[in-house]
């Protein structure tokens, strides 16, 4: 391949310093298109002869610097933060990827590794698919699988497990592709074994039921921990942040109405009282400076908090912030 042939590379992270030294190596031309969320740690390419960087928030705006596509030319998206259009998609003519860390079909959508945890999936994976404009649903070129440790227990872990693993699958993917023209064979992204999970926000949706079986409430506790602020809940009507906890499992010796009382308290930790057993609570933030904390004080959560966050669909806009999908 001539050295006029351009990776252009959409969204921001970890992976794109990869993607850039593979497309150095092969002497392509790299176009770098960002939001300005993601601009940080991209700065250094301002001053890349090699690379083109443009960031701004409208890629249509973004799409006009640079230059548009050749017929040789290849994308990849990584974590782009805006939904590529169809008229972009075909721009590339069928040479448009997206780099999804789970192992599709399964886990379409952008909430990550607490939704494995929440349903203690050890399952994982990492792909690369054309995009389409249908989410997540493009023919998978390279797909790698693997089962999390039983050590991980926070999306953090999960999360540097998935890149270590992805980087291998880019590195050796992206390098045929560019060296040798070949996505390799394509493998069936099929609908009828697929799965979505919406994304998430932990000051949404991070309210815990305490009427839930007490695992399905610990493991909801790892889903939005570290490096997320952790779950919520109500404490003297202050909310309060728990990020890491425990559970004691016993035979039933705590009445429903036990549930959420605080009946120890050793070291710092609370002992909270429910009718699977003991969480307790080792880790944890009160919003309020002049909270307190005692014997026989009570967690819970008001039902309006829980609906709102079973209701609530969100997404990112490319600047970062939220809105609400109606």
């Amino acid at each position: 391949m001539n050295n006029q042939n351009t990776l252009h590379i959409f969204g921001g992270g970890v992976f794109v310093k990869h993607a850039v030294e593979i497309a150095k190596k092969f002497d392509w031309k790299i176009i770098l298109r960002t939001s300005n969320r993601f601009i940080k740690g991209l700065e250094n390419y301002d001053n890349d002869p090699r690379v083109k960087l443009f960031s701004g928030n409208s890629l249509s705006d973004l799409m006009n610097k640079g230059g548009l596509p050749e017929s040789h030319d290849v994308g990849i998206s990584f974590s782009a933060p805006w939904i590529i259009p169809k008229k972009i998609i075909n721009l590339f003519n069928n040479r448009l990827y997206n780099l999804h860390n789970q192992p599709l079909p399964k886990f379409r959508g952008g909430g990550g590794s607490s939704w494995n945890i929440m349903m203690n999936d050890r399952k994982g994976g990492s792909c690369i698919h054309l995009l389409t404009p249908k989410l997540d649903s493009g023919e998978i070129f390279a797909l790698r699988k693997f089962t999390f440790p039983e050590s991980l227990s926070y999306p953090k872990d999960f999360d540097e497990f998935i890149s270590k693993e992805a980087i291998h699958l880019l590195n050796e993917w992206l390098t045929n592709l560019l060296k040798n023209g070949n996505p390799g064979l394509s493998i069936e992204n099929n609908d009828e074994e697929s799965e979505y999970w919406p994304r998430l926000n932990t000051n949404i949706h991070a309210w815990i039921n305490w009427s839930w079986d007490i695992n399905d409430i610990q493991s909801f506790c790892n889903a939005f921990s570290f490096p997320h602020s952790g779950v919520k809940t109500i404490l003297n009507g202050k909310v309060v942040h728990i990020s890491r906890s425990k559970i004691e499992l016993q035979k039933k010796i705590f009445h429903p109405y036990q549930t959420g009382l605080i009946y120890k308290i050793i070291d710092n930790k609370l002992y909270v009282a429910h009718p699977g057993g003991t969480m307790i609570i080792e880790e944890y933030k009160l919003e309020s400076d002049d909270s307190k904390i005692r014997l026989g004080d009570r967690l819970y959560t008001p039902i309006n908090k829980i609906e709102e966050s079973l209701l609530t669909r969100i997404q990112y806009s490319p600047d970062g912030s939220i809105f609400e999908l109606k």
